[in-house]
């Protein structure tokens, strides 16, 4: 199967080196821009499988208008910029896959289109670190919690899955319980946690709060 991929970065020197890659490496390159308004239009237009998104561009930035680039396209981000923020905000927005400036390897762009097509995602060594410190300060924080706030066991499961975003609903039939026995046993949770809806609790439940 054919690759498409378009090249968003305002340096030409990278846009060339990129396209020169990706083409010997039989991907070809259906749009290329230099900011993030251009990449909407080019994007929108071409519909290209995978995208290599700059995060630092005139005009708009990668960030900017990654969100709404990631409803069309699967996004890798280019970025010299190993800061936590960056790479957690992108991979909020919806990126598909990180690559640094400073460690473009045919062998590793090329991997890196071809694992986002294939949905199995991508993650420079660098991003990686980034996510596995977060998990660890995540679970963490969820673990301190466990014990400050005496959840028992079936109420530590609810916050699990309230966590994940499940409705009362979904949680009631992943636990094989009634609606009605999931908000008694929210109630009790709120309560021990001293908050008044779910929104608090996950942020109380992962120490934001």
């Amino acid at each position: 199967m054919t690759i498409r991929v378009a090249i968003i970065d305002d340096n030409p020197m990278v846009r060339a080196g990129l396209r020169a890659m990706l083409e010997l490496g039989g991907l070809p390159v259906v749009a290329e821009a230099a900011d993030g308004i251009a990449a909407l239009d080019v994007v929108g237009q071409h519909r290209p499988d995978v995208t290599l998104l700059d995060y630092r561009m005139p005009v708009a930035d990668g960030l900017g208008v990654l969100s709404r680039l990631a409803d069309l396209t699967r996004v890798i981000l280019l970025t010299s910029d190993d800061s936590t923020d960056v790479i957690t905000a992108a991979l909020a927005q919806g990126a598909s896959g990180f690559l640094s400036h400073n460690s473009l390897a045919r062998d590793d762009v090329l991997q890196a289109v071809r694992a986002v097509h294939a949905g199995e995602g991508w993650l420079a060594p660098v991003a990686a670190a980034v996510a596995v410190r977060q998990l660890r300060d995540r679970a963490e924080r969820e673990s301190a919690a466990r014990i400050r706030f005496d959840l028992t066991r079936r109420e530590r499961e609810l916050m699990d899955l309230l966590v994940q975003g499940l409705t009362n609903a979904e949680i009631a039939a992943q636990l094989v319980l009634s609606e009605k026995t999931v908000k008694n046993h929210l109630n009790h949770v709120y309560a021990k946690l001293e908050v008044r809806h779910r929104t608090q609790a996950v942020a109380r439940w992962q120490g934001r709060v």
